[in-house]
């Protein structure tokens, strides 16, 4: 990545030569004890003497962003942008320190990856300074980190979406595929049927056959009632017969003994 330019360290001077002579006494020695403790690279304590000078004089515009700046070097940018930002709210505040305010309130989201807000940072920066020249590089540096990460964002977003199209495609394949074999499986389990419907259609029939077989051949077949009758009739009918031929040879033999002894009487 490359450098931000930093113009806190500058300002941070420059402000406390031109204007802690202008605070209260008791404010005034608690800036510069902690821009002592601040260029001998102890920011904690000089964030202490400068909380204890806003203590006295919570509008100090000097305090305020002094302490803002003690609070960057800790890498804490939240609780830095929010001096800043009382510095621009300020009624004191001149046009410069709202400009400086602003650039640093860039900076801190610059360091934190958030070129977006950066970059809105330094554009109202440079309406109350166009002219400064690290204000403008480290703008143009955050609008091409901006525009960097919209084109990474975009290619995330297109990935995620063909990946995502991809699941569901799979997915309604998989759905069209467990559909297709049902039909298949059904249609299987109902030719399985018919194919036992026809095996047992094919044993009956055989069953059938084997019956009408056995009965044909007189075997181990009771005789149905129509042919118990039918064989009774007949055996009624030859015993008329039998009875009619007896009487007629009756009869015939009768008549010729009357005969006989007709003759013996002449």
């Amino acid at each position: 990545m490359p450098m931000v330019k930093s113009i806190l360290l500058i300002y941070f001077l420059n402000l406390a030569a031109l204007s802690v002579f202008a605070q209260k006494p008791e404010v005034k020695d608690h800036i510069i004890a902690g821009n002592q403790n601040y260029i001998s690279g102890d920011f904690s304590k000089a964030e202490a003497q400068y909380k204890s000078a806003l203590s006295k004089d919570g509008q100090s515009v000097k305090a305020n962003y002094n302490l803002g700046n003690s609070l960057y070097q800790q890498k804490r940018y939240k609780e830095a942008r929010l001096h800043y930002e009382k510095v621009i709210q300020s009624l004191s505040a001149s046009k410069s320190d709202k400009f400086k305010s602003f650039h640093n309130i860039g900076k801190t989201y610059l360091d934190q990856n958030n070129p977006e807000k950066a970059v809105e940072s330094f554009k109202q920066a440079l309406k109350l300074n166009p002219y400064d020249e690290e204000t403008r590089y480290n703008y143009a540096l955050a609008k091409k980190l901006l525009e960097k990460q919209e084109e990474e964002n975009q290619q995330n977003q297109q990935n995620n979406q063909e990946k995502s199209d991809k699941e569901q495609n799979r997915g309604e394949q998989s759905n069209s595929n467990q559909k297709g074999k049902k039909p298949d499986e059904n249609q299987g389990a109902q030719q399985n049927d018919g194919e036992n419907g026809n095996k047992g259609e094919g044993k009956n029939e055989k069953q059938n056959q084997n019956r009408i077989t056995k009965g044909s051949d007189g075997k181990n077949q009771q005789p149905t009632n129509s042919l118990s009758k039918e064989y009774q009739e007949g055996i009624l009918q030859a015993l008329e017969n039998q009875e009619q031929e007896t009487f007629k040879k009756i009869i015939s033999q009768k008549a010729k003994k009357v005969r006989t002894n007709t003759e013996k009487d002449w």
